[in-house]
């Protein structure tokens, strides 16, 4: 907390000299701006009901912190006064319809609304009947720096606008994992021998033809286009880390629609208050462990990492340009490393029993969001798809799976059922996979892995159906250790975990369920998927699309030795499982 003041103090510090710098009165050699003239002008944009437009140069270095005027960020034509000639070729702020997707540009009558939501904190308003509410239309926020059709970032805009002046840092940006959202873009197939089927879908921009002739029902190249502007929401501009509007009281002159960080804050890397977008989604919902927790968390109310607490944000863990000079701007190294802070505990560990036991499968525990998922025929922003994701199986697996990395290493990953339905055919071999070799440089690789258990028929509609196990590897939400027993209760090994889940999406009336996921010397197993409700399916819906387990049961299973290795000497283990203090001087556990 304190090295955020001191950076805002620092910033407001030189915000000021820039102004004093920069003198802002007008002289006689000074090109007219019409930006100014109007937008100056309190009254005059009272008069046009635009009050909320109403800012000064002043006021938007303030917060932004650069001497930028406005149409080096906004573009347009600053020297024609009529309305439509001075914002020709304006970037605009975007919202994102729900229905179709489609990126609008509206006059907003009413001010973007930026709540206390850490979730959804920036919202559309609308007004209906003199009454002031959320416009329910709006999925999200996209801001200038995306493309209206693809949704995709527009580098075109970005290089006149970011680029003008931080030529290095877009040129660093453009060839950047995130910016070329590098991962997703691999999963070129659901029968992608490389990478495997993913949670998150395919690559469909690239590959519709491929796509197309292995999937058994109608598949366009609408809905294809449809299903990657979904994806393309998490693409990342310059604004999406840096931009930080912020609801101003008049207190703060740095706080207001035109704040910009230098560096980003944590909650950019999720979504920045635009809803669950970019690392909330694969950490909170997909992972199960993210790292804010709270209303991130599905199920809500998640424990928050112990990390927050300690004002530890997001690129003090993970190397950056800012701590690795080496690296171009907007890279960041996936894994990070806890020796960095915790140097005596890391080496206390590497001597002892448990050398070959990573931290986090020790410090993370209850992971949520997703049981289950399944890709099947639906309804996607009102369009008809066969790949709709049926991501509604929200639960908790109280401890995560442990399996052997490909180092040796043992890792913590949450097993969960996965279907894409209508496939024709799969060239894939059954078995635990892993998504990138470990020999691949820290910035290609990841430490995921994946089952593939088969095509299976046996559904009343939509077969064949393409089965895996989807199996990430949890790194965030530490707290503390899981108990001795958690691990080393059974004998052989057996690792079994009782997961119960609400199913909560399209296609049904919400109802409950449960399954058991079991790894043991012959294998890993999702196991006894049941509900002891009635599923009531929506009209223009079918069961096997959005529960295709109700009638595959047990079939998702796949060989292999994933049991834990046996407590060779019981009694001894006994003796110390309570005794910290003992179990920490005989280098059992680390200090």
């Amino acid at each position: 907390m304190k090295r955020q003041r001191f950076s805002r103090h620092l910033r407001l510090f030189l915000t000021l000299l820039i102004i004093t710098s920069f003198p802002v009165i007008s002289t006689g050699d000074e090109a007219p701006n019409s930006c100014r003239n109007c937008h100056e002008d309190a009254k005059r944009m009272a008069e046009w009901g635009y009050s909320h437009f109403t800012v000064t140069r002043q006021e938007a270095w303030m917060q932004t912190g650069m001497p930028a005027d406005c149409s080096d960020c906004h573009l347009g034509n600053p020297a024609k006064n009529n309305k439509t000639e001075a914002h020709q070729g304006m970037g605009r702020l975007f919202l994102l319809q729900k229905k179709g997707l489609k990126a609008e540009t509206a006059e907003r009558k009413l001010p973007l609304e930026a709540s206390g939501n850490q979730v959804l904190r920036l919202r559309s308003m609308t007004e209906k009947d003199g009454r002031k509410l959320v416009d329910s239309s709006v999925s999200t926020i996209l801001y200038q720096d995306r493309r209206a059709d693809t949704l995709t970032q527009d580098f075109a805009l970005m290089e006149k606008t970011c680029g003008k002046c931080h030529p290095e840092e877009f040129t660093e940006f453009r060839t950047s994992n995130m910016a070329r959202n590098a991962k997703q873009s691999l999963y070129k197939g659901w029968n992608d021998k490389k990478h495997g089927p993913h949670n998150c879908g395919v690559w469909f921009a690239d590959n519709y033809k491929a796509i197309a002739a292995n999937t058994a029902v109608p598949y366009s190249l609408g809905m294809s286009s449809l299903n990657q502007r979904a994806c393309n929401t998490c693409h990342v501009g310059c604004l999406d880390c840096h931009y930080d509007p912020q609801g101003n009281a008049g207190k703060d002159p740095m706080m207001g629609m035109h704040t910009f960080n230098r560096t980003p804050k944590p909650e950019s890397c999720y979504g920045g208050g635009r809803g669950a977008l970019c690392h909330s989604g694969p950490e909170d919902r997909r992972r199960g462990a993210g790292y804010f927790g709270g209303a991130f968390s599905h199920p809500e109310g998640m424990t928050q990492d112990i990390h927050i607490g300690k004002n530890i944000g997001c690129i003090d863990c993970h190397d950056s340009s800012r701590s690795d000079k080496s690296l171009g701007h907007a890279t960041i190294i996936r894994q990070a490393t806890c020796g960095s802070c915790h140097e005596n505990a890391v080496t206390s560990n590497a001597a002892s029993l448990h050398s070959k036991l990573s931290c986090e499968a020790c410090h993370v525990s209850n992971v949520a969001g997703y049981q289950a998922t399944f890709w099947g025929p639906g309804n996607l922003a009102g369009s008809e798809t066969p790949f709709y994701k049926y991501n509604g199986y929200y639960g908790i697996m109280k401890e995560p799976i442990l399996i052997k990395d490909q180092k040796g290493h043992w890792i913590p990953v949450k097993p969960f059922p996965m279907a894409v339905l209508n496939q024709k055919s799969a060239d894939l071999k059954p078995g635990l996979h892993w998504r990138y070799p470990a020999h691949l440089p820290k910035l290609q690789r990841t430490d995921d892995a994946w089952g593939y258990v088969g095509l299976f028929n046996g559904l009343p509609e939509n077969n064949k159906a393409l089965l895996w196990i989807q199996m990430d590897k949890m790194s965030h939400k530490y707290g503390k250790s899981r108990s001795c027993d958690s691990c080393h209760g059974s004998e052989n090994g057996e690792q079994r975990q009782e997961v119960s889940w609400d199913f909560s999406d399209k296609g049904a009336l919400p109802f409950n369920g449960r399954h058991t996921v079991l790894a043991n010397n012959k294998g890993l197993f999702i196991l006894d998927m049941k509900t002891d409700e009635q599923i009531e399916v929506s009209e223009g819906y079918k069961l096997s699309s959005l529960a295709p387990w109700y009638y595959l049961k047990d079939k998702w299973f796949i060989k292999g030795n994933f049991a834990l290795p046996k407590i060779k000497d019981r009694k001894r283990y006994e003796r110390l499982h309570e005794d910290t203090m003992r179990a920490m001087k005989q280098k059992v556990i680390h200090r």
